[in-house]
């Protein structure tokens, strides 16, 4: 091996297939992160709703929960990645379209609105007068937030399910951070790219450009032997709720990912937050957010490149687990001392490293053994409606705390710290119990 390859632990003849699933996964991951910073923006932007928004999309989610289970029940295998990935492409294009046939709110007369009328709150005085802020532009762009909110999670889900079937088995733990760095590359380019483009093209272009990448991730899990045919898996759409409650390492993992989820979604209203006052022009946040989502992944394409397959083979999956949890936990503590611009932006990068580099991989390792179809059935409930299902809790739960709570951040940002700590033991015994169970690395000669 030369020591580039020695680095990477690959073997001649997983080569092509690891490259090639790397390549889906900067398509997938690329493709995502030219959208994330829009769709931030746009609840930062419409703050006031922002709890409204993830009910709408936690109900999408719970709507197309049993028509996914069905596709995967009853469609080959092989045409089922086609379908779901081509679906949300279609979807790109058609809101490309959207936005260039729907104009911006218009301005009209000097209406004055009275308070607790129907109007109250639906106005906004502006340069020429006043602006409707419910006009169809704006639901056009909350439709935006929760298409790509649920879309992602799907498409990235039913990638990592793809690649897990392809390379299941003891060499999992040592391949599954390069593939992961694959996605970390995607997400670098588009983030850099939104960076650099988004002042002079607007959001239209990546609505195009990331459909693309969809098309060609497709082509990408062909080349990797990710696509190949076999029977559909049979049976009902809501078997993966039923998978997760018979399965002790899938119920302890499920238990994770509310905590996860509760960090995230106090992270992301506290962020929302901060930046409404500090940073009031929209071209600003979407720098931000760019600059945010660059660094993380920077950050995490080193650590999974250079450490993770080693870590993960040589330690087990419990540091990955763990370690994202004490990262909440320090964060929130710092933020609810210093709220500043500067904490927000490493807390922020700390964490989604924390999380892509050494938790995402270590989670995808916990379904090594598993039959495909409860992989396919189990992360489609998990990633998709249990996930929305805990943001859709925590963010109510933070407008309710917010609403009692006068003092604002710093105490809403304490109140959250049991919860991470808890968190902390729930990852550790996670951890212990599936390196008790999953296939000893040792048996992998990589």
């Amino acid at each position: 091996m030369s020591s580039f390859q020695s680095l990477l632990l690959l073997r001649r003849e997983e080569r092509w297939p690891v490259f090639s699933g790397c390549a889906a996964g900067f398509a997938v991951l690329g493709a995502y992160y030219l959208l994330k910073p829009l769709r931030d923006e746009v609840f930062v932007g419409d703050r006031a709703v922002g709890a409204e928004l993830w009910t709408g999309t936690f109900l999408l989610a719970l709507l197309l929960h049993p028509v996914y289970g069905m596709l995967v029940a009853r469609v080959r295998r092989e045409r089922v990645l086609p379908i779901l990935f081509r679906a949300a492409a279609l979807l790109l294009v058609g809101l490309y379209w959207l936005l260039h046939r729907v104009p911006e709110p218009e301005t009209v007369g000097p209406w004055l609105e009275q308070a607790g009328s129907f109007w109250s709150g639906r106005w906004v005085q502006g340069e020429q007068g006043w602006q409707l802020l419910q006009g169809s532009r704006i639901w056009l762009q909350r439709g935006f937030y929760v298409a790509v909110s649920v879309f992602n999670l799907y498409l990235i889900s039913a990638l990592w399910s793809a690649l897990i079937e392809r390379f299941e088995g003891p060499s999992s733990r040592r391949l599954f951070g390069l593939l992961a760095a694959g996605g970390s590359l995607g997400a670098i380019a588009g983030s850099a790219l939104v960076a650099v483009a988004f002042d002079s093209w607007g959001s239209g272009p990546f609505l195009l450009l990331a459909a693309g990448l969809l098309e060609f991730s497709l082509h990408a899990l062909r080349s990797a032997g990710a696509c190949q045919a076999r029977a559909p898996m049979h049976g009902s759409s809501f078997e993966g709720l039923g998978l997760v409650w018979r399965h002790p390492r899938l119920r302890l993992l499920g238990v994770y990912i509310l905590f996860f989820t509760l960090g995230s979604t106090w992270l992301y209203f506290l962020t929302a937050d901060l930046l409404k006052v500090h940073l009031p022009l929209k071209v600003d946040r979407v720098r931000f957010f760019s600059g945010v989502h660059l660094v993380t992944n920077v950050l995490t394409l080193g650590i999974q490149i250079g450490l993770v397959g080693r870590l993960m083979s040589s330690r087990g999956l419990l540091p990955g687990l763990v370690l994202l949890p004490l990262v909440s936990l320090v964060g929130f503590t710092s933020l609810a001392f210093a709220p500043l611009l500067s904490v927000l932006f490493a807390f922020n990068v700390l964490r989604a490293s924390s999380r892509y580099a050494l938790a995402k991989p270590a989670r995808e390792a916990l379904y090594v053994g598993l039959e495909p179809r409860d992989v396919y059935k189990a992360k489609n409930f998990l990633d998709a409606a249990l996930y929305r299902g805990g943001d859709l809790v925590s963010g109510w739960a933070f407008q309710g705390a917010s609403a009692l709570i006068v003092s604002g951040g710093a105490a809403l940002t304490l109140l959250v710290l049991p919860f991470m700590a808890t968190s902390v033991g729930v990852a550790w015994r996670l951890g212990r119990e599936a390196d008790h169970a999953l296939p000893d690395p040792k048996e992998d000669q990589g």
